[in-house]
């Protein structure tokens, strides 16, 4: 992007957006090119994640952490080894970070914004660098996580942009029960494609496009993924404002459907008292309605396909109805219900929207792609 970071001091958010959407600005002719989608285009792409301690000018602190904890993977020992990171404090809440990969000879800049319990990283890098470098360091900051959004919620986010029709989405469908996995990418969707393709195959969208009109034509391409990135592909000359408006307002519904998933408002509080206890509060997660009607194995297939990393330790209870998982990454700890085939997370005093998130997005992922997602909460109390 070759910013410089004097020109980020004093502006407000709309004003970083609004500098960096100068990066995707087409004329009328380059819009109205096919073209304009290639692969090898600068598109705006902003990472909204969950922020749980980082704090703009703390980079090198982290930077340590990672590189000295013993709690911290191989993995992300050697990344940080391969790598050099720089952070310009512009703002209090935004900052210019540089990750340097001196094998490659390579600089990659991003802009850092921290807004009200969230951190965005916006960047104009290509996509096979965004995985190397920002991704990377964002899987291995134990304060960060990626928000995510269930399949309905990514089509309830991408219907409230103004103006707009679906122009292409890819869908995944992957359940255990099943030989067939299928990946669905259509360009130049049509109305109904999408809702052709969940009805057929039972696949879930995982990345919309949509364009966007600033009457009377398009004036905006851009793209919600169901893993915290939004992308701005191109914006007419003319239309920044609008532009501007319309990641506003997918960024404040990304995380306000991701608050509605995972947000743990009324943890578990143990009060004991003389002849037992209460417990106030009560969080559940619950995927359910999976494309299958029983499940011979789940505790199994989650054993196989969820929990068989560096990340969980976890205990079989109750008969195999219920397994109590710690997350190392988040140290944090929840229950998993078996109420076969659907599958329950309760929170417990120490969790988070980070580990249930985490683990719902591998569930989707490893295990089966087909489940509904919902929350339940009360402040009850159970005697």
């Amino acid at each position: 992007m070759d910013l410089d970071p004097t020109s980020l001091e004093g502006k407000t958010t709309r004003e970083v957006l609004h500098k960096l959407i100068d990066y995707v600005v087409k004329s009328d002719e380059e819009m109205d090119e096919k073209t304009t989608r290639s692969g090898d285009q600068t598109d705006l792409n902003i990472y909204i994640c969950d922020n749980e301690g980082y704090e703009i000018g703390t980079l090198d602190e982290w930077v340590t952490h990672l590189a000295e904890s013993d709690r911290i993977t191989g993995h992300a020992a050697n990344y940080v080894s391969n790598h050099t990171f720089n952070e310009e404090v512009a703002d209090d809440n935004v900052s210019l970070v540089t990750i340097t990969t001196p094998s490659k000879g390579r600089e990659d800049e991003f802009v850092f914004v921290t807004n009200d319990g969230y951190l965005w990283i916006l960047t104009t890098i290509h996509s096979d660098w965004r995985e190397k470098t920002i991704e990377n360091f964002i899987k291995y900051l134990p304060s960060v996580e990626r928000l995510y959004l269930s399949a309905d919620h990514l089509e309830d986010l991408t219907e409230r942009i103004r103006d707009s029709r679906i122009s292409g989405f890819t869908a995944k469908y992957h359940a255990p029960n099943r030989e067939r996995d299928a990946t669905l990418t259509f360009s130049g969707a049509e109305p109904g494609d999408l809702q052709k393709a969940e009805d057929t195959f039972d696949a879930k969208p995982t990345r919309i496009e949509f364009d966007q009109k600033n009457s009377p034509t398009t004036a905006i391409q851009g793209a919600n993924t169901n893993k915290g990135r939004l992308t701005m592909r191109s914006v007419r000359d003319g239309s920044e404002p609008k532009a501007v408006d319309t990641l506003l307002g997918l960024t404040e519904g990304y995380q306000e459907l991701d608050r509605q998933s995972f947000s743990v408002e009324h943890p578990p509080v143990h009060d004991n008292l003389g002849n037992g206890f209460t417990v106030d509060g009560f969080t559940a997660v619950e995927l359910t309605n999976p494309d299958r009607n029983t499940a011979e194995d789940l505790v199994g297939e989650i054993e196989e396909s969820v929990l068989n990393g560096n990340q969980y330790r976890y205990g079989i209870r109750d008969g195999g109805r219920k397994i109590r998982v710690f997350d190392t990454e988040y140290d944090e700890v929840f229950d998993v219900a078996i109420e076969e085939p659907d599958i329950i997370l309760y929170a417990r005093d120490s969790t988070t929207a980070l580990s249930l998130r985490s683990f719902v997005r591998q569930v989707y992922d490893e295990l089966d792609s087909t489940y509904s997602l919902s929350k339940s909460q009360s402040p009850v109390a159970i005697q």
